[in-house]
């Protein structure tokens, strides 16, 4: 007898005889049975422990099996549902399980990368036409030297100033255009418009209008009208004669001749202009009611030119022509123009081909005057004309625009000076 009769259950059990059938077995036997003193071995702590018979307490893969699942057509949660990859309800019959179906997530699909990818795709197609075209237009404008070949160069000045000239050059006009826009068949070229822009480090800019008739000294040329300057010298000598009457320096230079003008307005379309009263000028051909009203190139030219039909002469036609101006600039920085490829490039080239931009004028300096331009035609900057004493001064050269020498003075020193421009429009 062993001395542990807890330990019978590890008695062989009786073999089968290998012929014949087994013999009944003897009631005495003894079927062994675990140990009810002994703990199973995979009880608790066994990650498959179960109920073999039906599954009654937990599944072998609850909660933190990622292959937990229905067995039973999924008839709980679906593998992929809320808690984890593949997290899912109880087996059929599970306790303690909800057996309503959750919606099922549905993988990413790839349609939004394709929208995403194809839009970046098109932005930086859309940024290398615009560079294209931006540098396109920048080729197509001509280049002129502008810059005098002095010593004595006013500097020290705040901000920077640009001087914008409109010529009364023909060249670009056939005989026929002469006769039809009044422009006679004068050769060579004069300036017809002098404009000085003082773009200030911080603030609004200033739209100066210098007559060009006005009285000035000219260097080894005497006193004489400011647009001998430009007749006589070309835009270097007009540009040191600025300077010298001012006593700000000239940062860049833009030119534009009648011809340039005309396409320049066509190119955009027109500008708009209101008129308060009718104009009529049979020298510069225009003939306008009042009101507001689309000015095409021929009658656009006419009205920053007329000046016999004005009371106030010159200075009637320099107010026009920086109010003109603002609006063409106005117009072609419009997002129409500025932000479409092929309306920018047909603008553009047609304008930059009209102009004459000085040697050392950058394009960061040209785009400043357009946007300062802009500005001015919104009224976020200051538009005057030169303060003057006598529009009408009798000189050896005939009559002139004198200017007011301590206003004058007054309003380019602030100008200088970075200063608020006390003098009115």
């Amino acid at each position: 007898m062993p001395d542990h009769p807890q330990d019978d259950w590890t008695r062989p059990m009786p073999r089968t005889p290998r012929e014949g059938r087994r013999p009944d077995p003897d009631a005495t036997e003894r079927i062994p049975l675990p140990p009810t003193g002994h703990r199973d071995r995979y009880d608790d702590h066994d990650r498959y422990d179960d109920d073999r018979a039906g599954y009654a307490a937990h599944d072998r893969y609850d909660d933190h099996d990622p292959y937990d699942d229905d067995r039973a057509g999924y008839a709980a949660h679906d593998r992929y549902d809320d808690g984890g990859r593949y997290n899912d309800g109880d087996r059929a019959g599970g306790a303690g399980r909800s057996a309503t179906p959750g919606p099922r997530r549905r993988r990413p699909r790839y349609g939004v990368r394709r929208v995403v990818a194809l839009l970046a795709l098109g932005l930086v197609a859309y940024l290398v036409a615009m560079i294209v075209v931006v540098a396109q237009v920048w080729g197509s404008v001509n280049r002129i030297d502008a810059s005098p070949d002095v010593a004595d160069r006013p500097v020290g000045a705040r901000g920077a100033n640009y001087l914008l000239v409109g010529t009364d050059s023909r060249e670009a006009l056939t005989e026929e255009q002469r006769g039809e826009f009044g422009t006679g068949f004068t050769e060579g070229h004069r300036a017809d418009t002098v404009m000085l822009l003082h773009v200030p480090t911080f603030g609004e800019p200033t739209l100066v209008s210098l007559p060009r008739d006005s009285y000035v000294e000219i260097r080894d040329g005497g006193w004489n009208k400011l647009n001998a300057a430009h007749a006589n010298g070309g835009p270097e000598q007009l540009v040191d004669t600025v300077e010298r009457a001012t006593g700000l320096p000239v940062d860049g230079y833009l030119e534009i001749g009648f011809g340039g003008f005309v396409d320049v307005v066509n190119g955009v379309g027109g500008v708009e202009m209101c008129l308060d009263e009718p104009i009529a000028d049979e020298k510069a051909h225009i003939d306008l009611p009042a009101g507001c009203q689309e000015l095409a190139g021929e009658q656009a030219l006419g009205y920053v030119r007329m000046r016999y039909s004005d009371p106030r002469g010159d200075l009637g036609r320099v107010e026009r022509q920086r109010e003109f101006l603002a609006a063409l600039v106005d117009k072609m920085l419009t997002p129409a123009t500025v932000l479409v490829p092929w309306r920018l490039h047909e603008v553009g080239t047609a304008t930059g081909s009209s102009l004459s931009l000085g040697e050392d004028t950058s394009m960061l300096e040209a785009g400043r005057m357009a946007w300062a331009m802009r500005q001015v035609a919104a009224g976020e900057g200051i538009s005057v004309t030169v303060p003057t004493a006598d529009p009408n001064y009798q000189t050896p050269v005939g009559s002139a625009v004198l200017w007011d020498e301590q206003r004058a003075g007054q309003l380019f020193s602030a100008l200088r000076q970075g200063q608020p421009i006390t003098v009115e429009p």
